[in-house]
């Protein structure tokens, strides 16, 4: 694969805020909650179709969104041996991370108890741990055990995080394409059962860390780029145009490709984060208060994450909002995301909180 790179390493920012991971880190956000927005794409019904199809739609173009995270989290966290030591980067990492997410398990445990979304029939120290290790207090916070688990990964992942060791992230990256992205989809798609034993054996979701990492430290030669973009495209055409004949033949919902680790979700996210990568946002936006904006609604994706379910349930049930509706599926992304960034930004003011949201 490194054929179709040129050997120039750009990552010459070291202790400057690089504007498009500030950008792709706000566009991903977003892309989220577009996503829970659309949730009723998991609830395939004759009676809403029309709905389901629409919410299809941005389910395939935004699920590039989680991926982008864990790029991102391979581009500046690699290289975190350039800056500190291991010690550093684990209560740098692990600290910021666990604080908000065992406060806003104990709040969703809470919260989601009182309304009745939880039933817990004791509350013993077990039955609290089987429901915060299973993400029952919110389904969305698996995300938080994924990041977890790359944090405690990359100390190993970042031994290679350099020019000579290029060629073995980039058979990694390979390998777990072939192995985990396409042949148990391909396989599946025959009815032929896939033997994960064959599989290179590191966590799948590791592609993007590696991704993340490469195609951020590397200039990709123009042709490539357009490739990346037409690919990404294809994408996201394949997953919907199959998804919907899969599941509309059948009047069942076929989530076959519904899998960050597959094939389409793996060039999709590639052909985003290059095709941001490429903007010359340097000559762009020239106004440092500008960046230094971008920058500080950037810093409040964390905490919009966390809460932003709180955020929509209120809405709804508020103002008694349908959640089939176009509206909902459309406006409620910018009401939801607009919400939730200025209750962050806000409690990140406060000194004693702003821990729970960093």
């Amino acid at each position: 694969m490194k054929i179709i790179m040129e050997n120039k390493c750009v990552s010459k920012e070291n202790n400057k805020r690089i504007v498009y991971y500030d950008i792709l880190n706000v566009l991903a956000i977003i892309a989220v909650v577009a996503l829970h927005c659309n949730g009723i794409v998991h609830n395939f019904s004759t009676n809403y179709k029309r709905a389901w199809t629409t919410s299809l739609i941005v389910e395939c173009i935004c699920y590039w969104a989680v991926p982008i995270f864990l790029m991102l989290s391979g581009a500046t966290l690699m290289k975190y041996r350039e800056k500190y030591n291991t010690k550093t980067f684990f209560k740098k990492r692990l600290l910021k991370v666990m604080i908000p997410l065992l406060f806003w398990a104990i709040i969703m445990i809470i919260w989601k108890y009182k309304i009745g979304q939880l039933k817990i029939q004791d509350f013993s120290v077990k039955t609290l741990l089987n429901i915060f290790f299973a993400n029952k207090e919110e389904p969305t916070y698996y995300f938080m055990f994924w990041i977890l688990g790359i944090y405690l990964t990359i100390p190993v992942l970042s031994v290679f995080a350099n020019e000579k060791y290029r060629n073995v992230c980039w058979y990694t990256v390979a390998t777990i394409f072939i192995t985990y992205s396409i042949l148990p989809i391909v396989l599946k798609l025959f009815k032929i059962t896939y033997n994960t034993s064959l599989s290179i054996q590191i966590g799948q979701y590791l592609i993007f860390v590696l991704l993340g990492y490469l195609l951020s430290t590397q200039n990709i030669k123009k042709k490539y780029r357009i490739i990346s973009y037409i690919l990404g495209i294809l994408s996201v055409l394949f997953r919907y145009f199959m998804t919907y004949y899969w599941t509309t033949s059948n009047n069942t919902l076929n989530k076959i490709l519904f899998g960050y680790a597959q094939f389409h979700s793996v060039l999709l996210a590639c052909a985003v984060f290059i095709f941001i990568k490429q903007i010359d946002f340097k000559n762009l936006i020239k106004s440092d208060k500008i960046k230094s904006c971008i920058s500080n609604i950037a810093s409040c994706s964390f905490g919009i994450y966390l809460i932003h379910k709180i955020v929509m349930y209120y809405q709804i049930h508020i103002f008694s909002i349908n959640v089939y509706s176009w509206e909902w599926r459309t406006i409620g992304i910018i009401t939801t995301y607009i919400i939730s960034l200025m209750i962050v930004y806000v409690v990140k003011k406060i000194p004693i909180l702003k821990k729970i949201v960093p």
